[in-house]
């Protein structure tokens, strides 16, 4: 099996010649799941000099029509050799054919165009708002346990921002063992157990439904965005780093503190998780995290992780000097911005061109049961030795302004 590739303006055309059977079908996929990470979501495959189909290419394309149709992009087959059209139409899948041209897609409601050394950026308006920030718990809770303290349930509704320490369900003495790295935006919450559980837990809001738990310290935020920043990285560097991504997300708010959530596709993670639940005993050391205690406290990502995989982080950015600057750190070595940020993981898939909307870019995401893990993001500045901080490929960033 031969791939070749060429472009029509925003349209991808691979070729393929040979046999597209159950032998080959694999390198077909990767060719077009490179194509479509490469941000390309127009594509036709032309298919005069294929000889032969079998039902493990028939499935190869339909799993990338459907991928693509999804985020509204386009996938065709061209020119389909006899053998390939009979296959096709015997299969009932003749809207697979397309024709050989295909109108580029038009710009609709293109957002306002911004640049930097490593990505091109898209602004879009929202509308007037922003958002009330609360801060939960106390900082030494990390060092000492909760002591005694009970924290209350809380509702992660739709309107809610939350991020930090805490577990979803029952009581808090049910889940003081459980307590780990927790995220919750337009009607879902997700954390990961620190009582050794493997996989990280979540809940969807549903009808009257909606996820509770206890949030034993972090920060909790409601209201409204007011602008999507879209971003994709230039074709020399391919990657952007996720402190230039929070300066301009933070420069687009026009003030000096904001709520962030982001859905990107993703070039690689660099984070911690807890190992133990802070909450779950009181403690009279202040050094749980101190040096070699730490390793039974927390797991770091030794070099950027989850390479390739869509992911969904919640965070607050800010300059110095904001009242919750407590439960902030600096986001790299170098830089006044100040974060705190989460991300939950997934398995790879196209993030729609253009302005979308967050409540359904979230939840799809969730489909599945495919949450991999979720992580509080960390730099790493070790130079040579160190993994440095989590990079991104393209993405869209929901922004608001903190009002005090």
């Amino acid at each position: 099996m031969e791939i070749s590739r060429q472009s029509s303006g925003d349209l991808i055309i691979l070729r393929l010649a040979g046999r597209l059977d159950a032998n080959w079908c694999n390198h077909v996929e990767s060719a077009l799941s490179a194509t479509v990470r490469d941000g390309e979501h127009r594509l036709h495959l032309d298919m005069s000099a294929v000889s032969y189909i079998s039902s493990a290419g028939i499935r190869v394309l339909l799993a990338c029509h459907k991928q693509l149709r999804a985020i509204n992009g386009l996938f065709g087959v061209i020119r389909p050799s006899e053998a390939v059209r009979s296959v096709l139409e015997l299969s009932g899948l003749q809207m697979l054919i397309a024709a050989e041209t295909a109108a580029e897609s038009s710009a609709e409601d293109n957002g306002k165009k911004l640049a930097s050394a490593s990505a091109a950026y898209e602004l879009f308006a929202l509308g007037a708002g922003g958002m009330k920030i609360e801060t939960v718990g106390d900082p030494a809770t990390l060092a000492r346990g909760c002591g005694g303290a009970q924290p209350t349930t809380r509702r992660f509704d739709a309107a809610k921002v939350a991020l930090g320490v805490g577990a979803l369900g029952g009581s808090f003495s049910e889940n003081a063992a459980r307590c780990g790295e927790l995220l919750a935006v337009a009607g879902v919450a997700a954390f990961q157990p620190a009582d050794g559980s493997s996989r990280p837990d979540f809940m969807l809001s549903e009808g009257a439904l909606v996820p509770e738990g206890q949030l034993v310290l972090g920060l909790s935020a409601q209201g409204t965005f007011t602008s999507l920043l879209r971003f994709e990285a230039n074709d020399e560097d391919r990657r952007i780093g996720i402190t230039e991504l929070m300066q301009t997300a933070l420069e687009s708010s026009g003030a000096n503190a904001a709520v962030v959530v982001a859905v990107t596709e993703t070039a690689g993670l660099v984070g911690a998780s807890l190992r133990q639940s802070p909450a779950s005993e009181a403690s009279a050391s202040n050094d749980r995290f101190g040096f070699p205690q730490i390793r039974d406290w927390l797991s770091f990502t030794s070099e950027r992780s989850f390479r390739d995989s869509t992911s969904l982080m919640v965070g607050v950015i800010a300059k110095p000097g904001s009242a919750f600057d407590a439960l902030l750190r600096p986001l790299a070595r170098g830089t006044d911005l100040l974060g705190h940020l989460h991300a939950a993981v997934f398995p790879y898939r196209p993030l729609r061109k253009g302005r979308i909307d967050l409540q359904p870019a979230v939840t799809s995401l969730f489909d599945g049961q495919s949450l991999q893990s979720l992580l509080h993001l960390i730099s790493d500045p070790r130079g040579f030795n160190g993994a440095g901080e989590s990079e991104f490929y393209r993405g869209a960033v929901w922004i608001a302004p903190i009002i005090t």
